[in-house]
């Protein structure tokens, strides 16, 4: 049996941390142009704050219309002193898939599972699921609730406290997290002999409430309610007709992951380590609970199905990856040496992330070409229309940080009303259209495939064609107009 002192386990640390932050900059290096739209309205609540605008995304008008109200708080200062938000946004990001996958390594360690968490570290810092989710606030979030796990694994719950009550203004699911650990905290007291209400951590409670509280009340009182605007306009959105739902997205990225034999065997992994978290690793329970408790939640939500809504699910994939190449490496210790099972495991870790690697290199190579035609638009907006103009688009992220003017939102994300208008017979186009006659913008920004002014005769004759932004996708072209409501 080979003994690990306490200088090992530091060397062994030091190492672990030069890996991440390594890894993080590799990511930062090659990701950093990259990004989508919906983190650009964050951007927007950040800059507004940082020039005395308001915590808002039109001035004057108070709806919380992103998700991640903390995010945009520690962005301001970014703002303030004139750095560009993205690339700073995606450094974040970048650092916190390093400090995300530092904690999985510490969390191994915790389980008494090094290899599991030597392997999830790895494939989560690797991970295609993760990086398409670059510039939003969903790396730093997993990151506070991966770090709050590693706290909890030690009791230190005034700890994890701090890190969840941060990780739940940052984005508000993730009360999911405290509420799978306070089930396991009170289930594991009553398993130990029963439970004592005094034993139980009231004052890292207390400090999660306090946390919370302020921002709470703000919200209530800014805003009306603490509830983002956009949480309704996503379930109106699913009554669109071919609409796909959380749940059905779910399904169909598993299945697309079953078809490739690399992620059929990620597939495989985790279903070996859900069996071998319920047998043997029973202090990994929390974690991968969380992730299906997260999963059905947004089911049951009736959302719509957005990428960047699966990374907690996919995270608990790859840990429960990690865990089942921990269990194939226990069962070959059976039958071979202990160092050759290890390297059974690590060779079937190696397969999937040789896919990963793969799946990243793609997506390096293919950034989003809708953020340099959105940014382009916007430009010309800041540069050739009043400050006081108002725009009426569908996607208003990128074009309405850059192009500072007031946003006209033809998906009910700024202004809810219009959300409202979506069912079974109305959809984005006569959302679009409602839009358009009930705000009359002075500006127009439409993609070909939102054919606005074809429909409408009556608008067409209002509104005339100033410049076009060419895609190579025909569909995806933006034409800006310019709206005329006086007499046409």
């Amino acid at each position: 049996m080979i003994r690990v002192t306490p200088s090992d386990l530091r060397s062994r640390d030091v190492i672990a941390v030069g890996l991440c932050l390594l890894i993080a900059g590799a990511l930062f290096a090659v990701f950093r142009s990259h990004g989508f739209d919906d983190p650009y309205i964050t951007y927007r609540y950040a800059a507004n704050v940082a020039s005395g605008r308001g915590f808002v995304y039109n001035p004057g008008l108070t709806v919380l219309s992103t998700t991640a109200p903390l995010y945009a708080l520690l962005l301001a200062p970014v703002a303030a002193i004139g750095l560009p938000l993205p690339l700073v946004s995606n450094l974040i990001c970048c650092l916190s898939m390093g400090a995300g996958g530092l904690a999985i390594w510490y969390l191994g360690r915790t389980w008494d599972d090094p290899l599991a968490g030597f392997v999830g570290a790895t494939l989560y810092m690797a991970s295609p699921f993760q990086m398409p989710t670059i510039g939003a606030e969903t790396s730093f979030v997993l990151a506070l609730v991966l770090w709050a796990f590693v706290a909890a694994s030690g009791a230190r719950w005034r700890t994890v406290a701090v890190l969840l009550g941060l990780a739940t203004v940052a984005r508000a699911d993730t009360l999911l997290v405290g509420l799978v650990m306070a089930i396991l905290l009170v289930a594991g007291r009553v398993r130990l002999g029963g439970l004592a209400w005094r034993s139980l951590p009231w004052g890292a409670a207390a400090i999660y409430a306090l946390l919370l509280a302020p921002w709470l009340i703000f919200a209530q009182a800014y805003y009306g309610s603490p509830i983002p605007a956009t949480l309704a306009a996503k379930r109106h959105q699913m009554q669109i007709v071919g609409s796909r739902s959380f749940g059905q997205g779910l399904l169909e990225r598993v299945g697309n992951l079953w078809a490739l034999p690399a992620y059929r065997l990620l597939l495989i992994l985790a279903l070996v380590g859900v069996v071998y978290s319920l047998i043997r690793r029973h202090s990994a329970l929390g974690l991968l609970g969380w992730a299906a408790l997260y999963g059905l939640a947004y089911t049951l939500l009736g959302v719509t199905s957005y990428f960047w809504y699966y990374s907690p699910v996919f995270l608990g994939l790859i840990i429960a990856a990690a865990l089942g190449v921990s269990a194939i490496s226990a069962a070959a210790q059976r039958l071979i040496h202990p160092r050759a099972a290890a390297a059974v495991g690590l060779a079937l870790a190696a397969l999937v992330l040789a896919a990963e690697v793969v799946d990243l290199a793609d997506q390096a190579a293919r950034p989003d070409p809708r953020l340099t035609i959105y940014r382009g638009v916007g430009d010309w907006l800041a540069q050739h229309t009043p400050v006081d103009a108002t725009v009426g688009t569908l996607e208003v992220g990128v074009i309405g940080y850059y192009s500072q003017r007031t946003i006209i939102d033809f998906a009910g994300l700024i202004q809810p009303e219009v959300a409202t208008l979506f069912d079974s017979r109305h959809g984005y186009l006569e959302a679009a259209n409602w839009a358009t006659e009930h705000y009359r913008p002075n500006y127009l920004v439409l993609q070909d495939v939102l054919p606005l002014l074809q429909v409408t005769p009556d608008l067409a004759a209002r509104c005339a064609a100033l410049v076009t932004f060419p895609d190579p996708r025909p569909t995806q072209s933006m034409t800006i107009y310019q709206c005329n409501w006086g007499s046409p």
